[in-house]
């Protein structure tokens, strides 16, 4: 018994003190402006908000009130839905979505939260479906599109348009 006593002291520390603040109404972290402030001040640090059924729904890291780092947004099952990075509260480099199952779907690059170089889009299965090109947010580059079986059916030249 003093043995079960301590295993389930030892789970419950565990578990309390290696969670990471999530969106509570007890953690007066607010959102405005779009700044994240804690106490009134600034909020540097990762967050974490849970499903209802304690897996991690979103994984963010906040750096003087601005996102930046690291994002993750998962499935109810756990399973990740979309990865990607911020920097300064914009969109920076590749993001990555998934399926329910896990398999990539999409990949876009993004340069200052603008649509920038190379995007893919796959079906359910992975096969790819569309390739794109972006500069600075505008259509660029030859652009193609294939059918569920793989076979090109469309290509557009945006430079040339």
């Amino acid at each position: 018994m003093k043995n079960l006593f301590l295993t389930l002291a030892l789970v419950i520390t565990t578990v309390v003190f290696s969670q990471d603040i999530s969106f509570s109404n007890n953690d007066n972290i607010t959102f405005s402006n779009g700044m994240y402030y804690k106490s009134g001040l600034a909020y540097s640090g990762k967050q974490v908000i849970y499903f209802e059924n304690g897996k991690v729904k979103e994984e963010l890291t906040i750096k003087d009130g601005k996102l930046n780092g690291e994002f993750v947004k998962n499935y109810e099952n756990g399973t990740a839905m979309e990865k990607g990075s911020y920097e300064n509260n914009l969109k920076f480099g590749i993001w990555t979505r998934y399926n329910l199952t896990g398999t990539l779907i999409s990949q876009a690059s993004y340069l200052n939260n603008k649509k920038d170089g190379n995007w893919y889009v796959y079906n359910e299965k992975g096969t790819k479906l569309f390739e794109m090109s972006y500069k600075d947010g505008e259509k660029t580059g030859v652009w193609n599109q294939w059918d569920e079986n793989g076979n090109l059916v469309k290509t557009t030249n945006y430079s040339s348009l």
